[in-house]
């Protein structure tokens, strides 16, 4: 019996939903995030469990209605979390950007929903179809794509950023990463990049996540540097065990990081990332890690079902008492007598008991 199955007889979906009841308090909470309402009498959330800092990145509740800053805080609140990577959009939005709702522009041309596993393993069939976009759609997002970037061009103050981040802080929850998905891109102007990294500044965060691309090192490199703000870079199942210890990524800059997605990596490379996460941990490189589990063969489980070793790589970060950020990213399936909120809050005991 390996370590992972050992987990998974002590800490399975089916035995740690009992424990969420003390946390099941949080869903009955009226809907105050508008402000001020936050901090007056209010039992703050602590998701810092043996000195591990447990948080979620945001894109966890992308099936719920609600898309800007306060839905996204009033989400973390009720699920007992006091940490966060915050995606740009509920940010921007918050602070008066047009937005982009993905979810209505495939409504608009495509009626049924693509589906279709962003991933596929390795020498492996796809696990569903692929999903192509339409240039209709492709150009509907460009165009407000285009929206927002003049938006940023033309905001003269940081004042709301500001507000929105005493509103989280307010509340008990601390925004540690800002995640731009096209930050370090060719396409974005120095003038843009600035604007990105003075966001984030504001928000308090120690770092900025992006998805893993050696173009992005190479532009991002000197201005992490500068703004002393870490760019962690995302993985999906690309991520091979010499990815960083061979390649170029952070010869670019001291604040050149890994964002680690513990899951993709299990799945992409058919082992656990324990050893990698300790290299990088050891190596000072390890911004934070995206905590979820899947299997060798692909699937993506619930915790403590897959081939992760979830409860080991947070042990390990335990017992190093590094400074690693371990951001919980909800994407199995969702039961349907559940949702978002209600799984996050199982995760998070998950790995309350295994930091215990």
């Amino acid at each position: 019996m390996n370590e992972q199955n050992k987990w998974n007889g002590q800490i399975n979906r089916r035995r740690f939903i009992g424990i969420t009841a003390a946390a099941a308090a949080f869903s009955f909470m009226p809907r105050f995030v508008r402000g001020n309402a936050y901090g007056l009498g209010m039992v703050k959330p602590d998701s810092t469990f043996g000195g591990v800092k447990i948080g979620a990145i945001t894109y966890s509740f992308r099936s719920l209605p609600g898309t800007n800053a306060e839905d996204t805080l009033d989400y973390l609140v009720q699920c007992g979390l006091s940490s966060c990577e915050l995606m740009s959009g509920p940010i921007e939005e918050s602070a008066g950007a047009p937005t982009v709702n993905i979810r209505e522009i495939l409504a608009e041309f495509m009626p049924e929903s693509p589906g279709g596993d962003r991933d596929s393993v390795p020498e492996g069939p796809p696990r569903r179809g692929r999903f192509q976009m339409t240039p209709e759609m492709r150009e509907a997002i460009n165009k407000k794509r285009e929206e927002i970037i003049t938006w940023r061009k033309t905001i003269s103050s940081l004042d709301k950023f500001k507000e929105i981040r005493e509103m989280y802080n307010n509340a008990g929850v601390y925004i540690n990463i800002v995640k731009f998905d096209n930050i370090g891109g060719d396409e974005v102007s120095s003038e843009e990049h600035e604007y990105m990294f003075n966001v984030a500044r504001t928000m308090g965060a120690k770092g900025i996540t992006t998805e893993l691309d050696e173009t992005k090192a190479r532009n991002l490199g000197a201005l992490a540097d500068k703004h002393k703000i870490a760019i962690g870079f995302h993985n999906h199942t690309q991520l091979k065990p010499t990815t960083y210890s061979e390649g170029p990524y952070f010869s670019h800059g001291k604040h050149i990081m890994a964002n680690l997605d513990i899951g993709h990596y299990a799945a992409g490379t058919g082992q656990s990332a324990l050893s990698l996460v300790n290299e990088l941990g050891d190596q000072g490189r390890l911004l934070s890690i995206h905590v979820k589990d899947r299997t060798f063969g692909g699937d993506t489980v619930p915790f403590g079902e897959g081939d992760a070793q979830i409860a080991e790589i947070l042990q390990l970060i335990k017992k190093k008492k590094w400074d690693v950020l371990c951001d919980i990213e909800l994407e199995y399936p969702v039961p349907e007598d559940s949702d978002a909120i209600k799984e996050v809050r199982r995760c998070v005991e998950f790995c309350k008991k295994a930091l215990a």
